[in-house]
């Protein structure tokens, strides 16, 4: 487990290419965001992706969202109405996630059996040049276990993983300090149109 230490959202080249490398190799990066801490794998790395619901002791059929490095990323992934790109428009980058329906570029292993994906532009830029790095979108799900609050600190997180039992621990640490308290992304299902999560006013 490699640690390397941030002081705000620029990371540097160096740290955001070892980023990128780890998730390449089917790593699991824990990482700082806009909100709180995160976790990162490749989505399209079905081990990764195994191994990061079995670190977060999360149970199959909960879903996590993508992070996407624009609004013309997000029609690559998912079916966007144009009722999507009104909301990408006026609330991108930032902490909000969109639910919409997924198209057949995600892969089937990717949250099988769930039809909509959620969709991530996050004010975050070294976040950001991962994923255009990446050249596609990589997890952004809250580093917590499951039933566990969220995280604003990488020694809250590695408390937690103290009291289970698994050996799993991210292959990267990117330790950006105490991030002050903050809630996680708000959540829209742009299919539904219902606020799922968190305090987003819609027709403002």
């Amino acid at each position: 487990m490699k640690r390397l230490t941030v002081e705000d959202e620029n990371w540097g080249s160096n740290i955001e290419k070892e980023m990128v490398n780890v998730l390449k190799q089917g790593g699991i990066v824990l990482h700082p965001t806009e909100t709180c801490y995160g976790l990162a794998v490749d989505i399209f790395n079905e081990d990764a992706l195994r191994k990061l619901y079995m670190l977060k002791e999360m149970p199959e059929f909960k879903p996590v969202s993508i992070i996407v490095t624009d609004k013309e990323d997000a029609e690559r992934w998912a079916d966007v109405p144009d009722r999507g790109k009104e909301l990408f428009d006026k609330f991108w980058p930032g902490p909000y996630t969109f639910l919409l329906n997924r198209d057949g570029s995600l892969p089937q292993f990717f949250c099988k059996g769930i039809n909509k994906v959620g969709l991530r532009n996050p004010a975050y830029k070294s976040v950001l040049n991962v994923v255009k790095d990446m050249g596609h979108p990589i997890t952004t799900t809250s580093a917590n276990l499951f039933g566990k609050p969220e995280t604003y600190d990488i020694n809250d997180f590695l408390t937690q993983l103290k009291s289970v039992s698994s050996k799993l621990q991210p292959d990267l640490i990117i330790n950006g300090g105490f991030l002050g308290i903050q809630e996680p992304s708000a959540i829209y299902d742009v299919v539904e149109d219902v606020v799922v999560r968190g305090d987003i006013k819609i027709n403002e």
